[in-house]
C-alpha cells in the first residue's frame, strides 16, 4: 500500500546543510533552460542578504530566509548521466527538476566569498607576538568559512587532478571527469567557472576574474564581485546604510560563534577600534573579514530551502508543473488591499468607486511595466522602503511578512476613518511620483514636469531631478515626494514649494558629495523624518516645512564641517574628482559654464556673466549629445614623450589628474577622437568646437596641415555640427602655447568650486 505520507519527503534545510552532503553532485538535466538570472534576481538576493545581517543585529533569534523550493529526486541509473566519465562520477547524484537557478547562483556567490576571504587572509602580516597571536586566529577563522565555502561549490571526488569537482553541472554540456582539460569537459558557463576555481585553489591556474561582457553567469558574478567590494569590505569604511560596520555585527544579539567559531575577546576589541584608515593593519583587515564572514553565515546558516524529493520522478514533474501554474507571487502591497476594500465596506462606504480605490489604482500602476517576478519584488521593497521612511523614520525590513505587517499595523492604527484614507491617499500620491517623476520622467524634447510647468524655473527643477536620479540618490525621492503629494493635491504655494525643495535637495547634496563620500548622508534624511515623526507623527503632522528642512539640512552641513565656503573648499579641492563622483563632476560642469565667460585677466579661466549670457542649467543642454559626455583635458593614457609636454607632475599625483579642473564636456565622438591628444591638436579640436565662420574654419585647417597634423573631414563635420560651445571659450583663451600644467588645473579647480559654491550655495543657506 502506498505511504502518501511519504510520497515526497518534504524538508527544510539551510543552505549549507543541503549542499554540503558529502559526495553529492547536482545534475541540471538537458530539458532545463539555460542559466538565466538577471541582474533583478541579483539585486534580490544581495538586499536580501544585506538587509538579513542586519535583522541579525536587532534579534538573531527569529532571522531566517526561505529561498524556495528545490525539487530534486535521486539518480538511480547512473547511466542516464551523459556524457559520462565512469572515473569522475560523484557517489551520489541528485537530478534537479526546480530550483537550478537558485543553487547555480548561490554556488557562484560563495567562489566569491571565498575569494575575498582568501585575498584578504594572504594580506595578514605580523611582525610583534601579540600581532602573531591576533594572525593566527584570524587565519582560523578564515580557514573554517574556506572549507565552508567550499562545500556549496565543489565536491570532493577523493581522485584525480585536481579532486575537488564542480557541485553543479549541466546535462549534455559538461561532464564530471577524474582527469582532463577544463575547456573540454566543462562547457556551460557555471561549471566552467567553478572548474577554474577549483584548478586556483589547488594552485594549478590563476584565479578566473569575472568579465562583465561575457555571458549571464559572468554578469552576475561581476554584480556580485563589485557589491563585495564596494558594500561589504568597505562597510566600516563607507558607513552607509547598505551594510553595517563590524562592530556593530559582533555585538550581541549575534553569537561570536556564528563569526568565528567561538568568543575572541582579542579579536572583537581589535575590530571595537574602529581603525579604518590603513588597509595593511590587522584592525582594518579583521573588521572587512567580519563583514565578509556575516555575509556567509546569512547565506550559508540563516537562508533556507524547502526541499522535496519525490519518490519517483514523474511526481517530481508533476508537482513542478501545479508548482509552477501558481503565476507570479504577489507583493505586501498587494495582500494588504483587501484589508482596505473590508474596511472601506465596514465604514459603510462603496470601496468601488471610492477615493481609495482611485488611490490604489495609482499605486498597481507602479507596477505596470515590471516584466519580471524578481523587477516587481525588487520594486515594491525599494518602494515601500521608501515610503515607511516618510511615514515614521524608520527602515523597513524586505521581509515580505514584516512588509506586510508594517502596512497592516501602520493602517490600523489609524483609529478614525478619514485618517485612514488620508494614509491610502498619501500612499497613492507617493506611488504617483515614484512612477511619473522619478521613474518614467527623461525630460524628453526638453518639456518639464508638466505638473510643475508654468512654475518660471520649472525647467531648472526638471533638470535636478535627473540629476538626482542620475546620480541614484534615492534619498531624494522621500523629500521631493512628499512636496509632489501637495502639488497633486493642488495646495496652495505647492509648486513653488516642489521648485524649492528640488533645489535645495540638489545643493545638500552636491556640497556634501562633492567634498565627502556617501557615507552618513543616508543617515541624515533618516534623522530628519525621525525627529519628525517621533513626538509628531505623520497622523498629526502631513506635510514638510521647508523652512525646517532647509535648518535641518543647514544643520547637518555644520556637522559634517562644510557650511562654510571656506572649510568646504577645503575638502572640495581634494575630494571633487571623477574617480570620486561622475555624476557631480558633470553637474560642476554644467553649474560652472552657466552665466559664465572668459577671464580676461586670467587666461583659461572662467567668471561669472551677465545673466543670460550663457545658460546652461536648462533641460535643452542637459539632455543634449552634444554635453553628454566628459573628458580629461590632459589625456589618461599619454606616450612617454607627451607625458614631458603636459608635466610629469600631472601624471604622479592621480587626484590631480582626475580633479574638476582637468575636466571638460564634450560630443562623445569628439570626445573619443580628441582621446588621447597632446595640447596642440586638442587645443585644435577646441578651436574648431569655437569657431562658426567657414573661413575661419578652412584657416585653422591649414595651419593644423602645415604643423603636420590633419583632420579627417568626418571629424570636421562633427565639430562643425556641435551646438554649444560656450564652455570651450574659455579653453581657447588660454592659446596655443599656453600651458596646461599641473599649476594651471589646481587654478581652475579653485576657480570652478567658487563658481558652483556661489551658485548652490543661494538654493540653501
Amino acid at each position: 500500500m502506498l505511504d502518501i505520507d511519504k510520497a515526497f519527503n518534504p524538508e527544510t534545510k539551510s543552505v549549507h546543510a543541503y549542499y554540503q552532503s558529502p559526495g553529492v553532485g547536482f545534475y541540471i538535466p538537458l530539458y532545463q533552460r539555460e542559466y538565466s538570472w538577471d541582474s533583478d534576481n541579483i539585486d534580490q538576493l544581495l538586499d536580501d542578504v544585506s538587509r538579513g545581517v542586519d535583522n541579525l543585529i536587532e534579534n538573531s533569534k527569529d532571522e531566517i530566509r526561505f529561498l524556495g523550493t528545490i525539487i530534486a529526486v535521486k539518480v538511480v541509473d547512473k547511466r542516464k548521466i551523459h556524457p559520462v566519465d565512469p572515473q569522475g562520477l560523484p557517489s551520489s547524484i541528485e537530478n534537479i527538476i526546480d530550483g537550478q537557478q537558485r543553487l547555480s547562483s548561490i554556488a557562484l556567490f560563495s567562489t566569491l566569498l571565498y575569494k575575498h576571504i582568501h585575498l584578504l587572509e594572504n594580506k595578514i602580516k605580523a611582525s610583534t607576538e601579540e600581532e602573531k597571536f591576533l594572525a593566527s586566529q584570524l587565519k582560523e577563522a578564515c580557514k573554517y568559512w574556506r572549507e565552508k565555502l567550499l562545500d556549496i561549490f565543489s565536491l570532493d571526488l577523493k581522485r584525480g587532478t585536481p579532486p575537488l569537482k564542480p557541485k553543479i553541472i549541466r546535462g549534455n554540456k559538461d561532464q564530471w571527469t577524474k582527469d582532463g582539460k577544463i575547456a573540454e569537459n566543462y562547457l556551460s558557463e557555471v561549471a566552467n567557472y567553478i572548474a577554474l576555481f577549483l584548478n586556483f585553489i589547488a594552485g594549478i591556474s590563476d584565479l578566473p576574474n569575472p568579465n562583465r561582457k561575457g555571458g549571464q553567469a559572468n554578469r552576475n558574478l561581476y554584480q556580485i564581485d563589485k557589491w563585495l567590494n564596494d558594500i561589504v569590505i568597505t562597510a566600516h569604511v563607507n558607513l552607509t546604510d547598505d551594510f553595517p560596520p563590524a562592530w556593530e555585527i559582533i555585538k550581541k544579539p549575534i553569537d561570536e560563534d556564528n563569526i568565528w567559531q567561538y568568543e575572541r575577546n582579542e579579536l572583537a576589541e581589535l575590530v571595537k577600534q574602529k581603525i579604518k584608515g590603513n588597509k595593511k593593519s590587522l584592525n582594518y583587515i579583521s573588521s572587512s573579514l567580519v563583514q565578509l564572514f556575516a555575509v556567509s553565515h546569512y547565506l550559508l546558516d540563516r537562508c533556507c530551502f524547502t526541499i522535496i524529493q519525490p519518490m519517483n520522478e514523474d511526481w517530481a514533474f508533476d508537482m513542478f508543473q501545479s508548482l509552477n501554474a501558481i503565476g507570479t507571487p504577489l507583493t505586501a502591497i498587494e495582500t494588504f488591499k483587501p484589508t482596505v476594500v473590508r474596511t472601506t465596506d465596514d465604514s459603510n462606504q462603496e470601496y468601488k468607486g471610492s477615493v481609495a480605490e482611485n488611490d490604489f489604482k495609482n499605486i498597481d500602476t507602479l507596477f505596470t511595466h515590471t516584466k519580471s517576478a524578481s523587477q516587481k519584488s525588487k520594486l515594491a521593497n525599494e518602494f515601500l522602503t521608501s515610503f515607511s521612511l516618510v511615514v515614521n523614520g524608520k527602515k523597513l525590513e524586505t521581509h515580505f511578512s514584516k512588509q506586510r505587517k508594517w502596512l497592516e499595523d501602520t493602517y490600523s492604527g489609524f483609529k478614525e476613518y478619514e485618517k485612514k484614507c488620508e494614509f491610502i491617499h498619501l500612499f497613492g500620491n507617493y506611488a504617483i511620483f515614484y512612477k511619473d517623476v522619478w521613474i518614467d520622467y527623461k525630460g524628453v524634447n526638453n518639456i518639464p514636469l508638466a505638473k510643475i510647468s508654468a512654475h518660471p524655473e520649472a525647467d531648472l527643477a526638471s533638470l535636478l531631478i535627473l540629476y538626482l536620479r542620475d546620480s541614484n540618490h534615492k534619498m531624494a525621492i522621500t523629500i521631493l515626494g512628499s512636496f509632489y503629494k501637495e502639488v497633486l493635491d493642488g495646495k496652495n504655494n505647492s509648486i513653488t514649494n516642489f521648485v524649492e525643495a528640488c533645489k535645495l535637495i540638489a545643493a545638500f547634496y552636491t556640497i556634501w558629495r562633492s567634498s565627502h563620500s556617501n557615507a552618513g548622508l543616508d543617515i541624515a534624511y533618516r534623522a530628519f523624518f525621525r525627529d519628525n515623526t517621533e513626538e509628531n507623527s505623520w497622523a498629526k503632522k502631513t506635510s514638510i516645512d521647508l523652512k525646517e528642512l532647509k535648518i535641518f539640512l543647514k544643520n547637518k552641513l555644520k556637522d559634517k564641517g562644510i557650511s562654510t565656503k571656506e572649510n568646504w573648499l577645503q575638502k572640495a579641492k581634494n575630494y571633487l574628482r571623477y574617480d570620486n563622483t561622475k555624476s557631480v563632476s558633470k553637474f560642476t560642469l554644467f553649474v560652472t559654464s552657466h552665466e559664465t565667460i572668459p577671464d580676461p585677466e586670467k587666461l583659461g579661466l572662467m567668471k561669472k556673466g551677465m545673466p543670460g549670457t550663457t545658460p546652461y542649467l536648462t533641460l535643452q543642454k542637459w539632455n543634449s549629445n552634444d554635453l553628454k559626455t566628459i573628458e580629461h583635458i590632459a589625456p589618461q593614457n599619454p606616450s612617454p614623450d607627451e607625458i614631458q609636454l603636459w608635466g610629469e607632475e600631472m601624471y604622479t599625483d592621480n587626484e590631480l589628474f582626475q580633479s574638476i579642473g582637468n575636466l571638460t564636456l564634450l560630443p562623445p565622438k569628439i570626445n573619443s577622437s580628441a582621446g588621447n591628444k597632446g595640447w596642440i591638436e586638442k587645443y585644435l579640436y577646441y578651436q574648431h568646437l569655437c569657431e562658426k565662420d567657414q573661413q575661419k574654419q578652412q584657416e585653422l585647417a591649414n595651419k593644423a596641415k602645415n604643423k603636420g597634423l590633419t583632420l579627417a573631414p568626418n571629424t570636421i563635420e562633427i565639430l562643425q555640427s556641435a551646438n554649444f560651445n560656450d564652455h570651450i571659450q574659455a579653453i581657447v583663451a588660454l592659446g596655443e602655447n599656453g600651458k596646461w600644467n599641473a599649476e594651471f588645473v589646481k587654478q581652475r579647480a579653485e576657480r570652478m568650486l567658487n563658481l558652483l559654491w556661489d551658485e548652490c550655495s543661494k538654493w540653501i543657506f
